[in-house]
């Protein structure tokens, strides 16, 4: 379905979103094979710095879906990840003085939160956040990860931009297991 005279939509140019014009598609007319679009390399628009040393990533956890309507409430997947942590490497940890299950606020140009801290297989320089929580409802520790990631979206998918940020990690408190 996508030669030029039977195509009902002619994509979009992925650097800009602009649409492409069926002149533009027809010029190109792929026959009836397939359109495999390539598309320059551009960097993330915020990057780590002397303020935001750390490059956030948030994701899922193999437990939960989105935002955990369904998988929340199932009383052995919330047991298995009920809380949000920042998962840091050992080298940047030891780097900040955290430890395992240490509390961390974790600051971006756009907000902060407070999580435990989980050592773990990230590289030195990234951290890594699920994004399946919202605040616990109160001010001084709030917990949502998009509260740091950027407000921007990708110009053709639209999909925004909740996946990363450049952010700055302090230890606020001890391992609540009392160490």
């Amino acid at each position: 379905n996508t030669t030029a005279e039977f195509c009902e939509t002619y994509g979009h140019d992925l650097a800009t979103g602009a649409a492409v014009t069926p002149e533009e598609y027809a010029a190109r007319d792929p026959k009836g094979r397939a359109v495999i679009k390539g598309a320059e390399y551009t960097p993330p628009p915020e990057q780590p710095d002397r303020d935001y040393p750390f490059l956030l990533t948030t994701g899922r956890v193999v437990y939960h879906f989105h935002t955990r309507t369904k998988t929340g409430r199932t009383p052995e997947l919330n047991a298995a990840a009920p809380t949000p942590f920042l998962e840091l490497s050992s080298t940047d940890a030891a780097a900040l003085g955290v430890a395992d299950g240490d509390l961390v606020e974790v600051r971006s140009r756009r907000g902060h939160v407070v999580v435990p801290a989980r050592l773990g297989g990230v590289e030195p320089g990234v951290v890594f956040m699920p994004f399946h929580y919202g605040d616990d409802g109160t001010d001084d520790a709030p917990t949502a990860a998009n509260r740091l990631t950027l407000s921007g979206w990708d110009p053709v998918s639209k999909q925004p931009f909740f996946k990363y940020a450049a952010v700055a990690i302090s230890r606020v408190g001890a391992s609540q297991d009392g160490d």
